[in-house]
């Protein structure tokens, strides 16, 4: 019982102390909010950006595929909405600070408005 009570007390120690330890870290994080931007706009950890971006591609490709945007235009929106989800993975690698969900921010909005330009401009052509 002895030897079991030296190797077991100071492993339960241990564990006590690495379970008080991790939320000390967790507070700590170098300035990344890990996508959830304080102004309450619903971001949490970036799913809400990633989930977006998915949507973007989705109407992208309705649009092409009831011909409400030429072939040109959309392959030209796809890209657009590529970069924006490499640009996304890119930053999420060490998690969101508040400036980059607003960089992602400001293009997903840019790339919406293109893709309703283009949607209303009847020329079959990319602006």
């Amino acid at each position: 019982m002895t030897k079991f009570t030296k190797i077991a007390a100071p492993a339960l120690i241990a564990a006590m102390a690495f379970g008080v330890a991790v939320p000390a870290q967790a507070q700590h994080n170098q300035g990344r909010d890990y996508g959830y931007n304080h102004n309450n706009n619903g971001y949490n950890n970036g799913r809400g950006i990633e989930r977006e971006i998915t949507q973007l591609e989705r109407q992208v490709s309705r649009n092409d595929n009831r011909d409400r945007i030429s072939e040109r235009e959309a392959a030209g929106l796809r890209r657009d909405v590529a970069q924006l989800r490499w640009t996304y993975r890119s930053y999420a690698r060490d998690g969101l600070s508040s400036r980059e969900v607003r960089t992602l921010q400001d293009r997903i909005q840019r790339i919406r408005h293109k893709l309703q330009n283009e949607r209303h401009d009847r020329d079959g052509r990319r602006y």
